[in-house]
């Protein structure tokens, strides 16, 4: 059979010299069968299959997924005092009696760029009851359409406030953020499964929120009018978060919990966020202390690392000493890759400073970096408090207690 393939090589190259090809009496049977040479049902010859690129093809790595991607923005405790309402109603447009919006300027487009903004919301807004400021408060509703508008997507409720005008206050609270289209959180439709968990999908990667509260102030049953308070101590936060960690692509818990006026997280933060870590938690967003507290990486499920911000300190308030003055907002990035759980990247806290001043009047959220001593020195907890205020002792507020990794650049 050699010999007979190097005979009809040696007579192409002779023939292909003469410009003449024709069929070799002969050998063209066996030559066929050997070469996968194959004949039309007209007779036209057909040069052998190529099984090449098939074979590539199948051999070569899909192409890889690009990542998915969300943005994420974190506020605290957005706390509506007595200077903040009556601020409002003198900004008022005429299409609604208050106007909050003004108070966020400064931070407006931080917050609607972000694929998602979570704000925590210190006080319900009961439209039955009268506009109340400490200790028992109720503010606007007017407020609930202004923080949508703003361009929140996600509100808790579970706070240590949530129950002061009781059952029928947090019940209408309740309606009236979920009427503006956000996910509500910390505050559920009582059911008999008992798992509450709120779920939130953006590009294509589904969040699940997860919120508890250490105590309220007063204690009626808020199942009075169907609704479930997520007690710190009273649920089963491993489980419940365990529930969320299988049934997402990444886990957020907000909880209202530790010592007011204390920089340093208590015990008691310590433990559930250690339990919340372990059993699946990506982020853990904290407040109710009115100051800020440290953000660290705690390990967690799986050997992956939990986010924990103890607490954002306070957004929007009135409250009468320096170290309540400064908040801040948590940024990162929520990044699913094909085939894992989402983590969170390019973490990063914006410092930010209340600022009301002594006419309790144009009230605003400033962002740290834009603040001014010029500022600070008509603020009014230095007008009424007593209180030495200065842009020096805000700032040393923020670089003592978090970490540098978090910071922005202008204060590394």
């Amino acid at each position: 059979m050699v010999k007979k393939i190097l005979a009809l090589l040696a007579l192409f190259v002779f023939l292909s010299s003469t410009g003449c090809l024709r069929p070799v009496d002969g050998l063209d049977a066996e030559i066929i069968e050997d070469s996968e040479t194959f004949m039309t049902e007209s007779g036209d010859e057909k040069l052998p299959l190529d099984t090449t690129h098939k074979e590539q093809a199948e051999t070569e790595p899909p192409v890889k997924e690009e990542p998915k991607k969300a943005s994420f923005i974190g506020c605290g405790d957005n706390i509506i005092y007595y200077g903040t309402w009556r601020d409002a109603a003198s900004k008022s447009d005429g299409t609604r009696k208050y106007n909050f919006k003004p108070i966020y300027d400064n931070v407006k487009d931080i917050i609607a760029e972000a694929d998602i903004a979570f704000i925590n919301q210190e006080t319900v807004c009961a439209q039955s009851f009268e506009v109340e400021s400490y200790p028992t408060f109720n503010s606007p509703v007017d407020l609930t359409y202004d923080i949508a508008d703003i361009g929140f997507d996600v509100v808790s409720l579970a706070n240590n406030h949530m129950l002061d005008q009781g059952a029928l206050g947090l019940r209408e609270s309740y309606d009236n953020w979920n009427e503006r289209g956000l996910c509500v959180i910390g505050c559920y439709e009582e059911k008999e499964s008992g798992a509450y968990i709120s779920y939130y999908e953006k590009n294509d990667i589904k969040i699940a929120f997860v919120a508890y509260t250490e105590f309220t102030n007063l204690a009626q049953d808020p199942a009075r009018e169907g609704l479930y308070a997520p007690y710190l101590k009273q649920s089963d936060v491993a489980a419940d978060i365990s529930e969320a960690c299988a049934s997402s692509d990444f886990v957020i818990v907000s909880v209202h919990w530790g010592e007011e006026g204390s920089f340093a997280p208590s015990q008691l933060q310590k433990k559930y966020a250690e339990i919340m870590a372990k059993n699946g938690a990506d982020v853990i967003i904290g407040h109710h202390p009115h100051v800020i507290q440290p953000i660290e990486w705690i390990a967690g499920k799986d050997g992956k690392e939990t986010l924990c911000a103890y607490s954002l300190g306070n957004f929007v308030h009135e409250q009468d000493h320096d170290y309540n003055v400064p908040g801040g907002m948590l940024s990162f990035d929520i990044v699913l890759e094909y085939g894992t759980h989402a983590k969170a990247e390019n973490v990063r806290f914006i410092p930010t400073v209340c600022h009301f001043p002594r006419s309790f009047y144009d009230n605003k959220v400033y962002l740290l970096e834009d603040y001014t001593e010029q500022l600070a020195l008509s603020h009014a907890v230095r007008t009424y408090y007593n209180n030495t205020i200065t842009l020096e002792r805000l700032i040393k507020y923020v670089t003592d207690t978090i970490a540098p990794e978090f910071l922005p650049d202008y204060l590394k």
